[in-house]
């Protein structure tokens, strides 16, 4: 059976959850006070209101009460969005809708969120804005994946100039308290043991804390690096 998924609030970040949605095999309701931005997100939804979140008797008429799962995605450059985002949660969790997703940009307001009933709070610029810097601060991080406040998942990838070395020879769990996930090697995917050999131009998933994951990326970055003067 499919998920009925509500998107509040179709700025840029709720269009782009609903451009995201659109391909996964779900209803998509939409709503947003802004007749052209409702227009615009129209053909991507099943169906799509001009409504006051605020209202609750609006959403109710707008069948917000069908969804499994709404996302509260306000953009938070003004005040009246926060509590336009607060008094949304809150008709949102009287209506009974089970799990309520906020977007916030200021994280001294996710505790809040949390009290009046949100389930999941999220923060896209945040997230965008690590991602952005982890990338370019390291030769060897292809893509970075925020998982928790306390955990997350990179993507690297070993250079061509870089040596093979044999995974019980990191002793990446122990010294950098991090797991190697998955090699990918030649577009095929494999589980590492402990008999695996990294290579030049292995990608790797590598998972762990965010104190911790950064020690083996700098490691990655200066053992590429050594491996490329030794050949030189």
């Amino acid at each position: 059976m499919k998920k009925t998924i509500g998107i509040i609030g179709i700025g840029r970040f709720g269009l782009s959850l609903i451009e995201s949605f659109s391909h996964n095999n779900v209803d998509i309701i939409a709503l947003d006070h802004n007749k052209n931005r409702v227009e615009k997100a129209s053909p991507l939804t099943n169906y799509t209101i001009v409504c006051d979140s605020t209202d609750e008797e609006a959403l109710r008429q707008a069948g917000i009460e069908a969804c499994d799962h709404v996302v509260v995605a306000f953009g938070q450059d003004e005040d009246a969005n926060i509590a336009t985002t607060i008094v949304t949660v809150i008709r949102l969790k009287k209506i009974g809708i089970k799990k309520v997703t906020v977007r916030i940009d200021d994280e001294s307001f996710a505790d809040t969120m949390k009290l009046i009933g949100a389930d999941e709070v999220v923060f896209p610029l945040k997230i965008a804005s690590e991602k952005i810097a982890n990338i370019i601060s390291s030769d060897s991080v292809i893509d970075y994946f925020n998982l928790t406040d306390e955990f997350d998942a990179y993507e690297i990838a070993l250079k061509k100039t870089c040596q093979s070395i044999p995974i019980v020879e990191l002793n990446t769990r122990s010294k950098y308290y991090i797991n190697i996930l998955i090699i990918q090697r030649d577009n095929k995917y494999y589980l590492p043991d402990k008999n695996s050999v990294l290579m030049p131009n292995d990608h790797l998933i590598i998972f762990g804390r965010k104190k911790d994951i950064t020690k083996i990326i700098s490691f990655f970055d200066s053992f590429c690096l050594e491996s490329k003067k030794d050949k030189d």
